[in-house]
């Protein structure tokens, strides 16, 4: 992907990702460079199902973090916005994005914004929403579904993965498996630390209540909805 005249140095680039103190994303920066994130970036992209194409089409990244997701996206043909309100744990150490933008010579544009107050007259609208691992963490969902509704061009597409519950879960061999006591719709309100250890996990939905909350956002789910761990992935099109 580097646009620059010149190939980057490996052991600059190492040099470079050392200034970082925590990666969360494994970033290829420069041939057989690759930063040390906590993710396995790899089997995620298959998960979330973003399609191989997007030559001419406009992609929003809402809580990029160190950009992985971005730069995909970058070199599948996409013009790119990449999006945090730099609220996590890893901003008061500092993440990647621009590090790994500047090796890669990307030309990915970066915006600080809170994703419940975006606005088409801020960012225009997008053909492809990116809204990974982010659901949980908004203070108010409904309103950050709608927002991003509002920034998606009608038959645009977002790609969600988020943290789900049911009623009844339990942990066998290290997997969670769960069922619900009804199908009705429930979210559920953790004030501090409670889910997963983080003091910004507020709000896991049911299938149920996902799915019920898009359809009142301006979104319609498209195609199947897969289950990995505690973790949902979907498609759904913003309705006109």
């Amino acid at each position: 992907m580097n646009g620059s005249s010149a190939p980057v140095d490996p052991g600059e680039a190492r040099e470079r990702i050392a200034t970082v103190a925590t990666w969360r994303h494994s970033i290829e920066v420069a041939p057989g460079v690759v930063t040390e994130g906590t993710v396995d970036n790899r089997t995620e992209l298959g998960r979330l199902r973003i399609p191989a194409d997007l030559a001419g089409q406009r992609v929003l990244d809402v809580g990029c973090s160190d950009g992985f997701y971005s730069f995909t996206c970058e070199q599948r043909g996409a013009d790119v916005v990449a999006l945090d309100d730099e609220s996590s744990l890893l901003a008061g150490a500092g993440n990647g994005f621009t590090v790994a933008k500047e090796l890669l010579g990307s030309q990915v544009a970066y915006r600080v914004a809170d994703v419940e107050t975006l606005a088409e007259s801020d960012l225009g609208q997008f053909d492809l929403v990116l809204f990974v691992n982010v659901l949980y963490h908004v203070q108010n969902p409904q309103r950050a579904l709608r927002a991003l509704a509002a920034v998606t061009r009608p038959g645009g597409r977002m790609v969600l993965k988020t943290i789900f519950r049911n009623d009844v879960r339990v942990w066998v061999r290290g997997r969670p498996y769960g069922f619900d006591l009804d199908r009705k719709p429930k979210w559920w309100y953790f004030p501090n630390d409670e889910l997963v250890g983080h003091p910004t996990n507020w709000w896991p939905p049911n299938r149920a209540g996902l799915v019920g909350m898009l359809e009142a956002t301006g979104w319609r789910i498209d195609g199947p909805i897969d289950q990995h761990g505690d973790r949902l992935y979907l498609h759904a099109r913003r309705t006109t």
